[in-house]
């Protein structure tokens, strides 16, 4: 039996197709996010801050496993450096409130 010495030819990439539904299209408006994990799974809670209120509320919640949180963590990376190659540097003010995890229920 002779063997075959071809290199593998790698599998073409795909585009996936993605469907979306006319609610899910509008989407929710977030200003701020908390993150929570464990070993199994990252749970993003996207918020509003109310400003002049300092309360906030949960617009959307994923839960999504680690790989899909280090995908998402390396395209958002990626896409906030074209945008401040576009746009300038985004600077996060200091003076900006942050959420405390602690107080979130």
């Amino acid at each position: 039996m002779e063997k075959d010495n071809k290199p593998s030819t790698p599998a073409k990439s795909t585009r996936m197709r993605i469907k979306i539904d006319d609610a899910t299209s509008k989407g929710a408006y977030s200003n701020t996010a908390v993150v929570h994990n464990n070993e199994m799974e990252f749970v993003i809670d996207f918020l509003f801050a109310e400003p002049p209120r300092m309360q906030a509320h949960v617009v959307s919640r994923v839960v999504t496993n680690p790989k899909a949180a280090k995908q998402l963590a390396i395209g958002l990376t990626e896409l906030v450096k074209r945008y401040e190659e576009r746009h300038g540097e985004l600077k996060i003010s200091p003076l900006t409130p942050k959420v405390d995890s602690e107080n979130y229920h």
